[in-house]
């Protein structure tokens, strides 16, 4: 079964665009915005060439606009600073809406504004709780200072499970049971910005290849073990991976 919101890049967006309300919050309109803008040219425009051809330009559009909009909001607009992480996340999303874009054939829009309003909600919801936990503030303003607030709800291993939850909520509300769905266009972009682990070596870039190719070896052995549990329906695949991602993160950070 497809989903008709584009469930991967709400996935990612969840994951490491939830540090704060503020991101979270222009995040989810630009996804939003990007996915029927896409959907919109797709119709009026891609289906008059090949297949080949529908795919290649759909991608290439989808990511340039945004690459674009993404520039023009957060530096232009915000006035902020984007590292080459973002830049690198802010395609990675870019691809994971062509792909959904490209995976369907028809779009019901009423539907799609209706499960991604859903999901938008529950990336700000993640974004806010993360805030709040991490500085006791709501987008930005302080609303209380207790002792137990801390920056380790900015770890990307929260990220991972506050994500994996929501998204089982959503296929539990909108009645996904087998969703077409790979788990891993959204984890290894996670990976490859945020590594679980460093190492301290002569050459930085050795360190940083060994974190990431230990943590993806470990996801797809887990993975694999999945395969063969039996777990709820609305937890199946891209939930139960990204809980588990999280979990692995947890104990390589550990150690």
């Amino acid at each position: 079964m497809k989903t008709i919101y584009p469930m991967e890049a709400f996935a990612l967006a969840m994951v490491v665009f939830s540090l704060n309300m503020q991101e979270a919050l222009i995040t989810g309109i630009l996804l939003l915005l990007i996915t029927v803008v896409g959907i919109v040219l797709d119709q009026a425009f891609g289906r008059a060439l090949p297949s080949w051809s529908r795919k290649v330009c759909s991608i290439i559009l989808i990511v340039a606009v945004t690459y674009s909009l993404f520039q023009i909001v957060f530096i232009r607009i915000l006035q902020g600073n984007l590292d080459n992480k973002a830049i690198f996340l802010h395609l990675a999303i870019g691809m994971l809406i062509a792909r959904h874009v490209i995976s369907n054939d028809e779009f019901d829009y009423n539907n799609l504004l209706y499960e991604s309003a859903f999901a938008y909600a529950a990336l700000i919801i993640i974004g806010a709780l993360r805030e709040f936990l991490s500085f006791g503030t709501i987008f930005a303003f302080e609303i209380a200072d207790f002792n137990f607030f801390t920056s380790g709800f900015q770890n990307m291993i929260i990220g991972f499970i506050l994500s994996a939850i929501a998204i089982a909520i959503l296929n539990k509300s909108f009645g996904y049971e087998e969703v077409n769905t790979e788990s891993l266009w959204v984890i290894i972009p996670a990976v490859f910005a945020y590594q679980p682990f460093s190492l301290d070596l002569p050459w930085e870039s050795v360190g940083i290849v060994i974190s990431i190719v230990s943590a993806i070896v470990l996801i797809l052995s887990v993975r694999m073990y999945l395969v063969f549990s039996k777990i709820s329906k609305e937890w199946r695949k891209l939930p139960i991976e990204l809980l588990s991602t999280g979990m692995i993160y947890l104990i390589l950070m550990a150690i």
